[in-house]
């Protein structure tokens, strides 16, 4: 996805061995681990030491990781695992044995309530593509929270509306999935529903969800009639 400047570049394999001792694991964590991961390498460390742009209290650092796969499935619960056995907001490049590549990101920040824990968010994960030729730069940015922004937005399902923190948007882009799975399980029970009644309970209920989708996906002016509305609030 990004070209990591070479002042940032680690490549330095990690252990699974030396992940599993930072966090206790379940035996399914562990045989996904071993069934599901070929080698683990942490690429690059965006850093003010490496970037030279300032930290903010909640993105000190910027980690880049790399799973190196058996084939191209991945459990969404072994990457909150991985996650939550390492600090600091982490962006994990998946790469299959036919060179298909996919990322994925939790949103991640400091916990309110101890200073020294991290709360890990949704997870938001891309298709897997082939390798592309060329690489995108890293984005401008003022300093690491901006950066850590503008590194997950390829990522999410919604662009930011005027003035929205990442935290906001980070909940309607998953309301916008939860909703989009309820929507999904509704549309196969109306298909399959016989009795009448139930349709149209069915059919009234999807469309509360497809109206409240359109409201997550729209933009300012669509919620406020004119856009000058949002710039004043």
């Amino acid at each position: 996805m990004f070209h990591y400047p070479a002042a940032t570049l680690f490549n330095r394999p990690i252990t699974k061995s030396k992940i599993l001792e930072r966090s206790k694991a379940t035996t399914r964590i562990k045989n996904l681990l071993t069934h599901q991961v070929q080698h683990i390498v942490w690429h690059a460390k965006l850093a003010p030491e490496t970037l030279f742009i300032p930290a903010t209290i909640h993105v000190p650092e910027i980690q880049i990781f790399r799973l190196i796969l058996k084939s191209s499935v991945i459990e969404p619960r072994l990457l909150d695992y991985l996650d939550n056995a390492i600090p600091q907001p982490i962006l994990w490049t998946l790469v299959t044995p036919d060179h298909q590549i996919a990322h994925s990101a939790a949103h991640k920040r400091p916990s309110e309530a101890d200073a020294g824990r991290w709360v890990t968010g949704p997870r938001f994960t891309s298709s897997f593509l082939p390798q592309p030729s060329s690489m995108t730069p890293l984005p401008t940015a003022l300093d690491l929270g901006h950066l850590y922004s503008a590194l997950l937005a390829p990522l999410l399902p919604l662009a930011a509306r005027r003035g929205e923190t990442l935290p906001a948007l980070i909940e309607r882009c998953s309301q916008h999935q939860s909703l989009q799975r309820k929507i999904a399980q509704l549309t196969t029970k109306v298909h399959r529903e016989k009795q009448f009644n139930r349709r149209v309970a069915f059919n009234q209920e999807l469309n509360s969800l497809l109206v409240t989708l359109v409201v997550l996906e729209h933009c300012d002016k669509f919620l406020h009639g004119d856009s000058r509305l949002s710039e004043q609030t």
